[in-house]
């Protein structure tokens, strides 16, 4: 992990659910246990406030750091990303972009993988999702509006043009892979009792999924292959971080408690928290269920 990604992956799983800010001896203290300097923790939270995801204020002598609200929204985008769009039913059409500007601005090129889209040639991205103002906010965002081009297409009357298309946007054997080495990475862990050690699993553990969010798609389950494993990979976090999750909270409280209360406005969250109120976790509970037949 670096510390940026690290500091991400805290603040969606741990300071969002408690109110979506928190001292900075609390952050040092979270990321010490996961290795980092306070020195490498203040300079991601400064390049983080400099993009403006977080805004730092302070209360006497103490530092704090508040998730701004497009903070917020990419935290609670990345909870939905995969969990929500294959769970909805696929109305077997393809949504097509041609803009190519996205071949020359890697930006671009990156959000629009992060949506969802493949590749399908040099011009063209495809998507199974309709993603209506989103994808218009990227492209008014971006600049490229007018040169883009947006269509829908009916699903191939043959199945094997699906599976062709998916296999040109798509690295599914790639993803295979990733889903195996996560399988492997976590397949044998010891529940730890120590809260410290817990803390620590969960945010790596939740840090390593989060992975998924840049690599997988979130296809329909009628177009995922057969020896898919992102089911299997769903299952075994959810079963380690409901594992995990009370004694990870009780370091993170420690640490909190630590400092003086942070003013926090009406509808902050009550304590204790649970998974819900994590954007990472959310999608915990429906995972049996969308696993592909």
């Amino acid at each position: 992990m670096r510390a940026r990604s690290a500091l991400f992956t805290l603040f969606g799983d741990a300071v969002l659910p408690s109110g979506g800010d928190a001292w900075l001896t609390t952050l040092s203290g979270c990321m010490s246990a996961l290795g980092f300097t306070p020195e490498a923790t203040r300079t991601a939270l400064h390049r983080m406030a400099a993009e403006g995801w977080v805004t730092p204020s302070k209360v006497g002598r103490y530092a704090a750091y508040r998730l701004t609200p497009r903070g917020v929204d990419r935290l609670e985008e990345a909870a939905a990303r995969i969990y929500g769009l294959r769970a909805s039913d696929w109305d077997g059409r393809w949504r097509l972009l041609v803009c190519p500007a996205a071949g020359r601005d890697e930006r671009l090129s990156r959000s629009l993988r992060w949506m969802g889209h493949g590749r399908l040639s040099a011009d063209v991205w495809a998507s199974p999702h309709p993603l209506g103002d989103r994808l218009s906010r990227l492209l008014d965002d971006s600049g490229y509006a007018d040169e883009a081009v947006r269509l829908v297409a009916d699903r191939p009357a043959d199945p094997a043009e699906d599976a062709r298309i998916v296999a040109t946007a798509w690295d599914l054997a790639g993803l295979r892979d990733a889903h195996a080495a996560f399988l492997d990475r976590w397949a044998d862990v010891e529940v730890p009792d120590a809260p410290a050690t817990a803390f620590t699993t969960r945010i790596t553990l939740v840090h390593h999924w989060r992975s998924f969010l840049f690599l997988d798609p979130g296809l329909p389950r009628a177009l995922l292959p057969p020896d898919w494993l992102g089911g299997d990979a769903a299952e075994r976090f959810r079963s380690l971080y409901e594992a995990v999750e009370a004694a990870a909270w009780s370091f993170y409280d420690g640490l909190d408690a630590a400092a003086p209360a942070l003013p926090r406005g009406a509808g902050s969250p009550a304590r204790p928290r649970s998974r819900a109120a994590s954007p990472f976790a959310r999608g915990l509970d429906a995972l049996q269920t969308r696993r592909p037949a």
